[in-house]
């Protein structure tokens, strides 16, 4: 990756660390008159700006999980997000920024986050800085290096499907003359590069992601496998040389994280923040 797109993917890595913070649709947030408490159609008041209900309950609308339905028990998050939104746009006001629309809205806020985070865009921090933070931080340079799989192999779709459904419901499935254990798989710990010969690059890529005790099926060369993965065993790279790029990739991103957070915790004290849960 060149040095071009590393800025370009940490700028989107900057705008995504309030994880959500510009939400569709949120609309413009409606000024008012300072007052000392909320209006019964307000849920906050970020300085003399009131946060409507309306304007919260859309934004819920649109806070979905990966199966499209309303996230619960994330309201409370959500309406902070708001009230960091608020405060960036007012900051962005302070600074000679136009606010109008949703659209002009959310372009003074990246706009905002971008010269906020600018400086840790461009750290070029020593190897051995980035030495720690690799020790610092193994988590999150660790990958599956062995797992522990079962595999079935049939001819028949609906088969597999009966198949993995008794896995699933019992944990135990008997084999017949059409549905066969894959013969001279290993029992317990293997690499993927052992398991790949036996399953084929992509399925066991695809298996390694699975969670421990589950079960999927996939189709290879006119066949049907059931794959379940028993353990999975991870590893640490240790050896900066061999991910230099990655780390100096996340300690950016980290860095910009913190940076935009502090900054947006300073505004908080500076601000005349009520609120009221809905």
């Amino acid at each position: 990756m060149n040095e071009k797109n590393d800025k370009a993917d940490l700028r989107l890595l900057a705008i995504g660390a309030l994880a959500g913070l510009v939400v569709a649709g949120v609309g413009i947030l409606q000024q008012e008159t300072k007052i000392d408490t909320l209006p019964e159609n307000a849920v906050a008041r970020v300085n003399n700006v009131l946060i409507d209900r309306d304007i919260y309950d859309r934004a819920i609308s649109r806070s979905t999980n990966y199966a499209g339905q309303p996230v619960e028990g994330d309201e409370a998050m959500l309406l902070q997000r708001l009230i960091d939104e608020e405060l960036l746009v007012q900051r962005g006001a302070e600074l000679g920024m136009t606010q109008s629309d949703a659209a002009v809205r959310q372009a003074m806020i990246e706009s905002l986050i971008a010269s906020v985070t600018a400086e840790a865009d461009a750290a070029s921090p020593t190897d051995e800085a980035l030495t720690q933070y690799l020790a610092e931080n193994p988590e999150r340079f660790s990958y599956i290096s062995k797992v522990s799989a079962e595999a079935w192999q049939t001819d028949d779709e609906s088969d597999a499907q009966n198949f993995v459904s008794a896995l699933r419901n019992d944990g135990v499935a008997a084999t017949d003359e059409n549905i066969q254990p894959m013969p001279d798989l290993p029992a317990g710990l293997m690499t993927l590069e052992i398991l790949s010969t036996y399953l084929g690059p992509g399925i066991a890529a695809a298996a390694a992601e699975m969670p421990e005790g589950s079960s999927a099926i996939f189709a290879r060369r006119g066949r049907w496998l059931v794959v379940r993965i028993n353990a999975k065993e991870r590893a640490t790279m240790t050896d900066l040389r061999a991910i230099r790029n990655r780390v100096l990739i996340d300690y950016r991103r980290n860095l910009a994280d913190t940076t935009l957070r502090n900054y947006i915790d300073e505004l908080r004290q500076r601000a005349d923040i009520a609120v009221a849960m809905p």
